[in-house]
This record gives C-alpha cells, sequence and structure tokens, in this order.
C-alpha cells in the first residue's frame, strides 16, 4: 500500500474514489457510503471531495508526464484525429477538450477565457507542438472552430460532429412543442403540487404501525378493501409519475425529453384513475386522496390544445430517433452518458451509416409526399 506525502489517504483508495465519481457519476454522498459499507473505510464528506480533487491533479501531472508515451502511440497508430469539444457554466472560462476518438485519449484540456477564434488558436498550437497535425478534425459547427482550425492546421480535413450535428437538428425541431408543454406545466405547478401531497402522504405512512402491515401480508385478500390500500396505491402512483426523469438516457435535450416523459405519465396515471374514480364516493373523506390525484392532474390531461401539441411532439420525435438511429452515433438506454458516444468506425461501419442516412432521407420524403398531415414539415 502506497501513500502520498503528508496524507493518511492511500492511492488505491484515491483511485477508487476517482473511479467511483468519474466513471459512475456517482455523488459525495453516494461515495462515502460505498467506502464505509464496502471497503470499511471510514472518512469525512468533505474529506472525500477533498481526495475527488486530488485525482483529478494526480491524473493531470501522469498525463502531462507521459505526452511522450501518447504521441509514440499516436504515431504507431498512424496518427491521430482532433475531436473538440467545450463546456461552460454561466460566466465562467470555457473548458475546451481534445479526444483522439481512435486510440480514446484526452489530448488536451484547458479553461480559455472565451470560444473565440484568438483564445482557440493559441488551445490548437499547444495541440500541435505536443503532437503534430491531425489526420482531420471533428467539432461543432461553431464559426470561430472553423477559423481557428485553418489559421493553425490550413486545409485540413474538417468534419462537423454527429452529436452537435443532431443536437442543433433537434434544438430547432422540437423548440416550438416543447416551449409550449414547459410553459403549461409550470403554469399548472403540477410537479410542485404532486411533490408537497408525496410529503404528506409519506409523513403519514411512518406512523403506519409495523403490526398492521403484517396483518395485511398474511391476508392479502383484504388488502383491497382497506383504506391503506388505496392510500398506498395513490402514494406509489404519485411516485412513479415524479420519476419521469428515469426515461432519461442522460445526454440533455433534445436527446432526453423530460417535460414530455412528465406529461405522458400523467396521461397514464389519469386513465388509471379514471378507470376506479367510480368505486369511491367523492364524499367519503376516507377516500378522498384520489380525488385529489384525479382533480389536481385533471385540467392539464384534457387540455386539447396541449394535446395536440405533444401529439405533433411525437410525430417529430419518432422521425428524429430515426435519424439518430440511422447516424448510429448517439445510442439510448445507457448509463453514462456522453462516454457511449461514438463518432469513429471502420470503413465498413462509416459505409453502413451513410446507406442508413439516405435511406432514411428516401423514407422521410415518401412520408411527406404521401401524408395530408404537415406535422413532419414544420419546425
Amino acid at each position: 500500500m502506497i501513500v502520498p506525502a503528508d496524507s493518511n489517504i492511500a492511492f488505491n483508495v484515491l483511485v477508487e474514489v476517482g473511479k467511483l465519481r468519474f466513471n459512475e457519476n456517482r455523488q459525495v454522498a453516494e461515495i462515502h457510503l460505498i467506502l464505509l459499507q464496502k471497503h470499511a473505510i471510514k472518512i469525512s464528506t468533505s474529506e472525500v471531495e477533498v481526495q475527488i480533487n486530488n485525482f483529478l491533479f494526480y491524473l493531470t501531472a501522469v498525463h502531462q508526464q507521459n505526452n511522450d508515451l501518447i504521441k509514440q502511440y499516436i504515431e504507431k497508430q498512424g496518427g491521430y484525429i482532433l475531436h473538440l469539444d467545450a463546456t461552460c457554466e454561466g460566466d465562467s472560462p470555457k473548458l475546451v477538450s481534445s479526444i483522439d476518438p481512435i486510440s480514446g485519449f484526452v489530448l488536451y484540456s484547458a479553461k480559455i477565457k472565451s470560444e473565440n477564434k484568438e483564445d482557440l488558436i493559441g488551445f490548437l498550437k499547444e495541440i500541435k507542438n505536443r503532437l503534430g497535425v491531425p489526420l482531420a478534425v471533428v467539432s461543432d459547427m461553431a464559426k470561430a472552430i472553423k477559423s481557428a482550425v485553418k489559421s493553425v492546421f490550413g486545409d485540413i480535413a474538417h468534419y462537423i460532429c454527429h452529436f452537435h450535428f443532431l443536437q442543433a437538428i433537434g434544438l430547432t425541431l422540437f423548440d416550438n412543442e416543447c416551449s409550449a408543454l414547459r410553459k403549461a406545466l409550470s403554469k399548472a405547478a403540477v410537479a410542485g403540487n404532486l411533490k408537497t401531497l408525496r410529503g404528506k402522504m409519506s409523513n403519514k405512512f411512518d406512523e403506519i404501525p409495523i403490526s398492521e402491515i403484517e396483518t395485511f401480508l398474511q391476508k392479502p385478500e383484504d388488502f383491497g378493501k382497506a383504506l391503506i390500500a388505496s392510500q398506498l396505491a395513490v402514494y406509489y402512483l404519485i411516485l412513479w409519475i415524479l420519476d419521469f426523469g428515469s426515461n432519461a438516457d442522460g445526454y440533455g435535450f433534445p436527446f432526453d425529453h423530460r417535460h414530455l416523459n412528465f406529461y405522458n405519465r400523467l396521461k397514464t396515471a389519469y386513465s388509471l384513475i379514471k378507470k376506479v374514480i367510480p368505486l369511491y364516493s367523492i364524499k367519503n373523506k376516507n377516500r378522498n386522496i384520489i380525488w385529489k390525484l384525479y382533480h389536481e392532474i385533471k385540467e392539464i390531461v384534457e387540455n386539447s390544445t396541449l394535446e395536440k401539441k405533444t401529439k405533433q411532439y411525437e410525430i417529430k420525435l419518432t422521425v428524429f430517433s430515426q435519424l439518430r438511429d440511422a447516424l448510429g452515433t448517439v445510442p439510448e438506454n445507457v448509463n453514462n452518458g456522453l462516454s457511449q458516444m461514438k463518432e469513429t468506425g471502420t470503413h465498413k461501419e462509416l459505409k453502413t451509416i451513410k446507406k442508413a442516412v439516405a435511406d432514411f432521407k428516401t423514407d422521410l420524403e415518401q412520408k411527406i409526399k404521401n401524408t395530408d398531415d404537415n406535422s413532419l414539415t414544420k419546425s
């Protein structure tokens, strides 16, 4: 076991913390609990945060020290593709990263003042000094990046990142419907009201004696007749509605559609409630909770204008998903978001993508030609 100087945390613990945070996207509290339960390591949450920062520091240092090894590896593989991406939060400096999708190596990352041409030129020159000229560049469609690449690398092949291409299409395609749905849900305050109802009910269920629950388990045939049965059903229905975020793939809008997922769960819940609501008298206070949920979601679900908007939204989403599948770069149902995005492949794979996109285009043109509904052509 190796321990850094002036520290009581071994490197193997440091690495475990880093892997949990950045490979598994665990939060500080989760990491703290895993260390305690799985490894019997008791450290404070503040110390976990310190180790996360230390992990990044050591990782950066190792990366910098092994730049020559990375360069040798890249030369053996025949060169590298420079994939550029930038992220920022508010007015803070932009973090620009460069990745070689062939080897999977992060080539260089740095914080720059802005994503304008001058700042990007300095970033690209550093990469050129370290690794030479790339085989090609992949980036989003920002004009500043295109201009900076040309200034540093000349007339090099420069391709649009499929992820950013899809993102740009989706942002335009869904803007009208998503905006209308978001505003309607916000105005109705359904999510907030359901959370309040959830809180009140959870406090109530905490007071239920274990013996009462055990009685229901021993006589399941009597469970449906009991007051607690309808209350628990409503409670778990509310929990399910509010768990709409679990439908997301982790890419963010326009790949994930949180507002549409929430609306569709409200619709499903409403249809279930409508089937059983005749069994409960509105005057019976013991069954009042199901009526509260019914009236809470009734107005938003029965809004015909909003229903029409969401149908148009889903038509567009179907088309968008087909293009997403054709490009094959943004897989659905993943656990670690962008790290599973694929931008390169074999020549055979690229030919398959080219054919799939061509087939998609032909199919879409035929649908537009044959349909009387102009939803496919609206943006």
